[in-house]
């Protein structure tokens, strides 16, 4: 009589590495650039993963963080001179990726900073500006913040800002209230878009946090996304800023949305892809589609802009 004889068991079939980098966007970047990529991600993951978790509960920014941070000499991407970090915007787009695969609210830090408020001085200020305000802030000796949006208006606005600009000799006077302004409660500079009364024209202004009269930010609580990058409401009474403090190239609506839309398209869609890759897990097509189809429409200034939260 034939006996049955025991099946060894099967050994699983070895998964392939996760991989949300559906359009290998990666593979794009130079040596170079890879292996800066590869430092921010060895960064993220051994530096900032472990402890972030904390901070999020805490409602706090882990400043702990900021000599490292800065050694990775990430300050400037994508812009260059200036002591800027240079190369490609597709790099700065990854790295943003990179950032936000661990956490979106450092992300956050570094598009308003590196992105938002360095490239109003790069594409709007003047050849002395740029020699005076970028090389420190390339540095992350001075941070900066991006104040466009305002309570009553939002963010989409040309025309309609509230906060105003008024010229008195060789000075100008601001006066009005910006909200949602990530990294406003202790960084050192703000770039303040007001609008002109003169002209009803947008002007971005340069402002010093900490030494100028009238200047004053209340940060936001209890937030339930972004917990970490900091948030708060600008408030500008009657302050006083010098001619010098102008953005020399930022005279319309048009020179603040240059520089959205320069970020917007930097970083636009790291968000979208950061959650997924954290797990290492492609979003499902049936759940993303409607949304997608959606974003296209939806992807203008006004919401582009958000980005300063």
């Amino acid at each position: 009589m034939a006996t049955a004889t025991a099946l060894k068991p099967s050994v699983p079939k070895q998964l392939p590495q996760p991989n949300s980098d559906f359009y290998q966007l990666a593979d794009a970047l130079t040596v170079e650039e890879k292996a800066i990529v590869k430092k921010v991600r060895t960064y993220m993951e051994t530096k900032v993963q472990p402890i972030i978790n904390k901070y999020w509960s805490d409602d706090a920014f882990p400043f702990e963080l900021l000599p490292s941070f800065k050694e990775l000499s990430i300050g400037g991407l994508g812009f260059e001179g200036y002591g800027c970090a240079g190369g490609s915007q597709k790099l700065f787009g990854v790295v943003a990726m990179e950032l936000a695969r661990v956490d979106a609210s450092l992300c956050t830090f570094f598009g308003v900073h590196s992105g938002l408020a360095m490239g109003s001085i790069y594409l709007d200020g003047s050849e002395e500006q740029k020699q005076k305000w970028l090389p420190p802030m390339a540095r992350w000796e001075k941070i900066g913040c991006f104040g466009l949006t305002e309570p009553l208006v939002g963010s989409g606005t040309s025309g309609g800002l509230t906060t105003t600009a008024k010229r008195d000799g060789d000075t100008w006077i601001l006066n009005g209230q910006k909200r949602w302004i990530g990294n406003a409660p202790w960084c050192d500079i703000s770039i303040i878009w007001a609008r002109d009364l003169a002209d009803n024209q947008v002007k971005g202004f340069i402002v010093e946090n900490k030494t100028t009269p009238g200047f004053s930010v209340e940060k936001i609580e209890h937030k339930i996304a972004l917990k970490v990058v900091q948030n708060g409401q600008i408030t500008l009474k009657d302050v006083r800023l010098p001619e010098a403090n102008r953005l020399q190239g930022g005279n319309s609506f048009r020179d603040t949305a240059r520089v959205l839309r320069m970020t917007g398209q930097r970083q636009s869609g790291c968000f979208a892809i950061s959650t997924p890759a954290a797990n290492g897990e492609p979003l499902p097509a049936c759940s993303t589609a409607p949304w997608r189809a959606g974003w296209r429409r939806r992807l203008d200034c006004k919401n582009v802009s958000r980005a300063d939260k």
